[in-house]
This record gives C-alpha cells, sequence and structure tokens, in this order.
C-alpha cells in the first residue's frame, strides 16, 4: 500500500470515511485537519499527504478489528484509576 498518496483519490478517501461512519467534521477531528482541508481532499481539490493517508488506513484497521472499543474501555479505565 505504499506510497500511500499515489493510491488515495478523493472517491477512495469519501469511501473509507463513510465506512467509518463520520462526517466532514468527525474526519477533521480525527485527522487533526481543519474541516475545510478534508472537504477538500474529499473533493479532490487537495492531495491527501502520506501522514494523512496512514491515519485514515490506521482508523480503518483499528475500526475493523474492533480495538476501538478496547481502546475505549482501557481510556475508561486509566481515567477512572486514582492512582495515576
Amino acid at each position: 500500500l505504499f506510497p500511500y498518496t499515489t493510491l488515495f483519490r478523493s472517491e477512495q478517501f469519501r469511501e473509507i470515511q463513510a465506512h467509518l461512519g463520520l462526517n466532514h467534521a468527525q474526519t477533521a477531528a480525527e485527522l487533526g485537519l481543519s474541516e475545510i482541508s478534508v472537504k477538500r481532499i474529499a473533493t479532490g481539490a487537495q492531495v491527501i499527504t502520506e501522514q494523512t493517508a496512514r491515519l485514515l488506513v490506521g482508523l480503518l484497521l483499528v475500526q475493523k478489528e474492533g480495538l476501538a472499543k478496547k481502546y475505549a474501555k482501557l481510556l475508561d479505565k486509566y481515567h477512572s484509576d486514582t492512582r495515576m
């Protein structure tokens, strides 16, 4: 899957975004981008960087493997532990 930037076009970006069930604002928050950048990537007006593509693939893998729920449980446990 390397380099990510040559494989990712706006269509693939939108497909992954839809599969993750994220709107532009949520995608922006998850990827650390502005909502405007996400809209531009989704329409093809902005090229997706390799870093952003890697993050998007990471989000997809985390969701597919069911790791998001496990991570949320660990995070809740961490925040509820008063010894930390």
